[in-house]
């Protein structure tokens, strides 16, 4: 397939971003780095085909992003004043939950576009763009500006290899393809720091999140036989730790990297609930599993939260792991 043909689907969003003024952009609360890689690069797309742009999330920017350039511009949905916006385009959010406040903006605009990559997506927009096949919405963003014509800048680049590189769990995912690996040559091309880039996103911890991992890997256990493991983290965890949610970020992956699991778990008891994170390996899917609970994600990475006392919600997720583990 040629770029040309595999980009057509494209078109239309061009067209539309080219008939708008004012753009606003959205992407998923607690955002990760495939929500705000992908955001910065759609965001710099825009501005480069002369319109207006605007930025929002539920959340702020987590610690471990705050070297991407631009990222002090991505604003709270409480800072967006009476602001006309003639379209709004979300990025990586599966359903208009997921948003949080920024849907409230986003609806309200009279155009409104989602480009997603999650098997789960709910199609919530009038113009809604899903490629199920790829592996990040980073990469979904990169085929627009194939379908542009536009040679991505070394910043864009910084951007999406963060979008991509995050999701694929540093390339170690079964949804990369040869496209992923050209996609990272075009960035190559632009300049990309791939060192000091992959260091800060992959490699450095704040102090806060290493403590987590301690606590997380403290409760770490076994069920079926090795096949399947689980971790907790409290709110005493959180309040011992000096700790918030974004330092979990990646903490479930140490569960599932481990001889003979096949599937893990971690729960995280917040104040709105019993948050999960959930992985697999192949064939194995956990995505049927966060849906059930009203969650959803992919194939071997979702999740969900579960309104219930910790010990409650994490029974209900394990027997439905295990059955999925059973033969």
């Amino acid at each position: 397939m040629t770029n040309g043909q595999r980009n057509s689907e494209f078109h239309d969003i061009l067209r539309l971003i080219g008939s708008a003024k004012h753009v606003l952009l959205c992407t998923h609360l607690a955002p990760d780095g495939d929500a705000l890689g992908s955001m910065l690069a759609l965001a710099s797309l825009v501005t480069r085909l002369g319109k207006q742009t605007t930025m929002v999330c539920h959340d702020p920017v987590p610690g471990y992003l705050l070297f991407l350039p631009e990222q002090d511009k991505i604003r709270l949905p409480a800072q967006i004043g009476d602001e006309p916006f003639d379209l709004a385009i979300s990025v990586d959010a599966s359903d208009a939950e997921r948003l949080g406040d920024s849907y409230a903006l986003f609806s309200k605009c009279p155009v409104t576009i989602q480009m997603d990559h999650h098997q789960t997506n709910t199609r919530f927009a009038q113009h809604n763009l899903v490629l199920e096949q790829l592996p990040a919405s980073g990469s979904v963003v990169f085929r627009l500006f194939e379908a542009a014509e536009l040679s991505l800048t070394k910043q864009e680049a910084i951007y999406l290899y963060t979008a991509i590189s995050t999701d694929t769990g540093n390339f170690c995912f079964s949804s990369i393809s040869d496209e992923t690996f050209e996609q990272v040559a075009a960035m190559m091309r632009a300049d990309l720091p791939l060192i000091d880039t992959a260091r800060q996103l992959h490699l450095m911890r704040e102090r806060e999140q290493v403590l987590m991992l301690g606590r997380a890997l403290n409760s770490l256990q076994f069920y079926l036989d090795g096949r399947l493991s689980g971790m907790t983290i409290t709110r005493q965890d959180y309040l011992d730790c000096g700790a918030t949610e974004e330092h979990t970020d990646k903490i479930v992956n140490h569960g599932l990297y481990i001889p003979g699991v096949q599937m893990c778990y971690l729960a995280n008891e917040t104040e709105d609930g019993i948050k999960f994170s959930l992985r697999s390996i192949a064939p194995y899917q956990v995505s049927d599993i966060a849906f059930r609970f009203g969650g959803g994600g992919h194939a071997q990475a979702a999740g969900c939260t579960i309104r219930a006392p910790l010990h409650e919600a994490v029974n209900m997720v394990r027997q439905a792991m295990e059955s999925e583990l059973s033969p």
